[in-house]
């Protein structure tokens, strides 16, 4: 009846993206071997993630609260994905047809068009569009039901395509009223948070507005000017209402790198080329070249203070070895963001709406007989959207759980999308794809990389994202006691994926609480991506020599719930967060203090519990949250909460005191 999709996917990838639709479905499709209009939809829904809407009134008089997938149908009824009106007939059978047209309304008519896609999408070309452009379908099957194995195949390509999509990049905005513009370097925020030095001799006036544009350095900001002194002025922070009377911002970005930090005791490198270090944690040290007052200058490891280490591309590895045995590796390459922001004073926030995508891999070796689970800060990447005011923010955390003896690579794709739209609703989804694994271990493991983004405009988040996978692998040893037969080992693996969108506050949830969410999409009872493997003798062979069977059941736990790596290893839920100062850089006076300007900390922590340690007590001391300036030169302040998760770092520069020795002699 039908062709065979063109590329056709793997057995992993098919299993890989093909998410829990609603609960009735799979049953349904079992009983009769077609779908519902319905069961698509609740496999639709979940898959692009279209299961919440705005509107309180049900959309079809024949589709009611309590029914199954209502969630789905509700939010596809709202994003104008099914064309029904009135009633829906849920339960009338699906066909190829009816599954395309609304796969391809899935990813936006408008969306599609924006794009380079060789072809307008209308309304009466939905088929045509997908045949042509997305995966080859004989005419002659677009009336014949669907199955869930049909349903997979199409949402499959949908979405990959959907990802792939390069939107035109545009930034379009209209000032407020009095907003002047200033290049990075003409205007230097002094650390305290309140506090600028003009540098290009711009004069200004209480009430101003500064938009300070981005830089290779740092991403754009706003100030709003309170008072002025010669060349130095006082501020406020200034946020997009301040700034724009409207502004969008659209296109698919390849994330530049501003900034990268590293946690202690780790040090980064290429991706590529792990072997080449850039900067270690302890390179985060003072400089030799002298500091003058008015334009300050710095040596090249003085420059590592001040962001980091700034580098060409988005490709990140962080390596950490630890006391305890542990080695780690966790790669962030190929980061790219699709984004929408459409912004008015007047209007509000129109829509917000983020895809992103990365390579993420880890490496691990540990050797030890204890039970041990930790979770190890790794670093933070600051990255900018080509000249626009938005950036992305990206932290990661490992949680690493082990009995044994493991030595395991894992890589992967994840593509998270974030879609925000006024009188739509909300939509979300996450995938990892291409699960790629290498491990060798005796028994229980767990290694899950954990990465947040989050997605900024002048400083103020519009939406975020936490995304956790990795691989955990449950042991079962048996020795032979009555024989001389090797020593069996059988593994169960499979890949978790958990996720939080919207987790911490941001410009969204200050529109709706309602547009934040967080889901175990896969654990040991559903991850698509599972595999068995039997050892003996520290061997991988197909088949045991002693005549064990092979175990087919699932894990459980030893209370005989299904297995999970939170549990057996008393995991903490992951919190990312960063401590945010209003510059990473002080400039001081000798004898002066200053108050440091923190704008955020992590949720469940308070500003007044950081610690501030100074690293040269020779150039300055801390107290009370503020720095004061004991000697000219340069130095960073470590800034911390009070457990040690946290931690960030400002540079702190003391003017160097003018010592004539020309041997003027000055009239009187």
């Amino acid at each position: 009846m039908k062709k065979q999709i063109v590329f056709l996917l793997s057995t992993l990838l098919l299993l890989a993206v093909t998410l829990c639709g609603c609960q009735e479905t799979s049953k349904t499709a079992e009983m009769n071997g077609s779908l519902t209009k319905r069961e698509w939809t609740g496999l639709l829904g979940d898959k692009f993630g279209y299961n919440t809407c705005e509107s309180t009134q049900d959309f079809y008089s024949d589709v009611s609260s309590e029914s199954a997938c209502y969630d789905e149908i509700q939010a596809c009824a709202e994003w104008g994905i099914l064309p029904e009106t009135g009633e829906f007939h849920p339960d009338d059978g699906a066909t190829w047809r009816y599954a395309i047209e609304t796969s391809v309304r899935a990813i936006g008519i408008d969306k599609l068009n924006s794009c380079d896609t060789g072809m307008e999408v209308t309304e009466d070309n939905l088929t045509d569009f997908f045949v042509s452009r997305i995966a080859s379908v004989d005419e002659q099957a677009f009336d014949a039901s669907l199955t869930e194995a049909d349903a997979t195949l199409i949402l499959a390509y949908a979405y990959n395509y959907a990802a792939d999509l390069v939107l035109p990049q545009k930034f379009e905005y209209t000032y407020n009223e009095g907003v002047k513009e200033a290049e990075a370097e003409a205007v230097t925020l002094k650390g305290d948070g309140i506090t600028a030095i003009v540098r290009d001799g711009t004069s200004y006036q209480a009430g101003d507005i500064i938009y300070v544009k981005p830089s290779e350095e740092s991403p754009a900001y706003g100030i709003k000017v309170s008072s002025v002194s010669e060349n130095q002025i006082t501020y406020e922070e200034a946020g997009m209402e301040d700034i724009y009377e409207e502004i969008q911002v659209s296109g698919t970005y390849e994330a530049t790198v501003l900034d990268i930090e590293p946690a202690e005791g780790v040090t980064i490198s290429k991706a590529d080329t792990p072997d080449m270090p850039l900067l270690a944690f302890a390179d985060y040290r003072h400089g030799t070249q002298p500091i003058m007052a008015e334009h300050p200058t710095v040596s090249n490891n003085a420059k590592a203070i001040l962001t980091g280490i700034k580098k060409d591309g988005n490709n990140v590895s962080f390596n950490a070895s630890f006391k305890d045995g542990i080695s780690i590796s966790a790669a962030i390459s190929d980061i790219t963001v699709s984004t929408d922001v459409d912004f008015g004073i007047l209007k509000g926030l129109k829509k917000a709406n983020a895809t992103l995508s990365f390579g993420d891999s880890i490496k691990t070796e540990y050797s030890m007989s204890a039970h041990k689970s930790t979770q190890v800060p790794l670093g933070t990447i600051k990255a900018a959207l080509g000249p626009t005011p938005i950036y992305v923010n990206i932290s990661l955390i490992a949680n690493l759980g082990f009995d044994g003896n493991v030595t395991l690579t894992y890589s992967s794709k994840v593509v998270a999308a974030v879609n925000y739209e006024n009188g739509k609703g909300f939509a979300k989804s996450v995938e990892n794809q291409n699960s790629q694994f290498d491990f060798h271990s005796d028994t229980t493991i767990t290694v899950e990389p954990g990465i947040k983004a989050e997605l900024c405009c002048l400083g103020r988040g519009l939406a975020n994202v936490k995304v956790y996978s990795g691989v955990v692998a449950i042991g079962n040893t048996d020795y032979d006691l009555l024989s001389n037969g090797p020593k069996c080992t059988d593994i169960y693996l499979y890949v978790p994926l958990r996720w939080a969108v919207n987790e911490d506050g941001c410009v969204m949830t200050d529109i709706d609480k309602k547009l934040k969410a967080s889901e175990t999409v896969w654990n040991s009872e559903n991850s698509p991506i599972n595999k068995r493997f039997h050892w003996e003798d520290g061997q991988l062979v197909e088949e045991c020599t002693r005549g064990k069977e092979k175990v087919e059941t699932k894990p459980t736990d030893e209370n005989g719930e299904a297995y999970d790596e939170y549990n057996i290893f008393e995991f903490e839920e992951i919190v990312f967060g960063f401590i945010k100062t209003a510059s990473q850089t002080l400039y001081l006076s000798k004898g002066e203090t200053m108050p440091i300007g923190i704008l955020s900390v992590p949720d469940g922590y308070s500003t007044q519990d950081l610690l501030f340690e100074p690293q040269d007590s020779s150039v300055c001391s801390t107290g009370a949250g503020s720095v004061t300036a004991v000697g000219s030169g340069s130095t960073t302040v470590k800034i911390s909460t009070s457990d040690g998760k946290f931690s960030t770092y400002v540079a702190v520069i003391v003017e160097i005191e003018y010592n004539d020795t020309s041997g003027f002699q000055p009239l009187y």
